[in-house]
Order: structure tokens, then C-alpha cells, then sequence
């Protein structure tokens, strides 16, 4: 049980401070100090390896947190903590599989409307990305949120 307990927290807090440092150090510091289209290209590389980590951390977050705490054994506290980690790992899955994809998507669309200098398009595309990364970064913040949930409850057990 310590192994499984291990792996759960080292998985929690790896996923949890990867979240954090994307969301509150690397993307804003790029976003600061890079053209617009090289941070673009930047995050389309990075996101890849993000979005993973997010499948693989999460997924062995529910899995554990089933093991380390049977069904039939919850309490309340429980059914909180693991709505929280499916909370998780099902937004990241919809930002990952369905809405950064096409962030990314129109992202090039909108470089090549720069490039042949229709406005009429840039315009159009300006909004619909407006629109998928206001959505994108909704479902980063339900992740955040439920992660900070998650830990609290998770110490909150520790010392009731």
C-alpha cells in the first residue's frame, strides 16, 4: 500500500506543478518575450507532451485513488476527491483530444489569412480562435480549480 500510495501522490503533485508552471510561469513569460506567431508555434509543440502527461498522470490518479480506497469504503470526503480527479483528467481529455486541436487549427488558418492579407477572414478567424481559447483556457481552470479541491481535502484528511 506505501508503493501505491507513492505513486499516487508523486502522480498527483507532478501533474498538479506541471499545470501550474504552464498556466502561470511558461506561457506567460513566453507570451511576454515572443512574437506572436513563435509562441504559437512554441505551445503547439509543448502542448503534445502536456496533454500527455495530463492522460497518464490522471488516468493513474483515478485508477490508485479506486484501489487505495474500495467502493464500497467512501465517505463523503471521498466522492469529492474522486469527482475531482475525474474532473480532471475529463477536461483535460476534452482540451486536449477536441478543443486545443482546434485552437491550433485556426491558429494556422488565421497565419495564412495574415500572409494572403484577407481581412475579411483574419477577422472571422480572430473570433473563432477569441472563442476556442476562452474555452480552452475554461477547461484549464476547471482542472486547476479541481486539483486545488482535490488537495485540500487530500490534507484535510491527513489532520481532520
Amino acid at each position: 500500500m506505501v508503493i501505491l500510495r507513492f505513486i499516487h501522490l508523486f502522480s498527483f503533485v507532478f501533474w498538479y506543478g506541471t499545470l501550474l508552471y504552464f498556466t502561470f510561469i511558461q506561457a506567460p513569460l513566453l507570451f511576454a518575450n515572443l512574437p506572436r506567431e513563435v509562441f504559437g508555434e512554441v505551445q503547439n509543440r509543448l502542448f503534445p507532451a502536456y496533454y500527455l502527461i495530463s492522460y497518464i498522470c490522471g488516468s493513474i490518479l483515478v485508477v490508485t485513488y479506486h484501489l487505495l480506497h474500495p467502493l464500497k469504503t467512501y465517505v463523503g470526503q471521498d466522492c469529492v476527491k474522486i469527482t475531482c480527479l475525474c474532473l480532471m483528467l475529463l477536461f483535460s481529455l476534452g482540451q486536449g483530444l477536441w478543443i486545443g486541436p482546434k485552437v491550433e487549427r485556426i491558429g494556422v488558418e488565421r497565419r495564412v489569412a495574415e500572409q494572403a492579407k484577407d481581412q475579411s477572414q483574419i477577422d472571422s478567424l480572430r473570433r473563432k480562435f477569441g472563442k476556442a481559447h476562452g474555452i480552452s483556457s475554461l477547461f484549464n481552470l476547471i482542472v486547476i480549480v479541481s486539483g486545488t479541491v482535490y488537495l485540500f481535502y487530500y490534507f484535510r484528511e491527513m489532520n481532520p
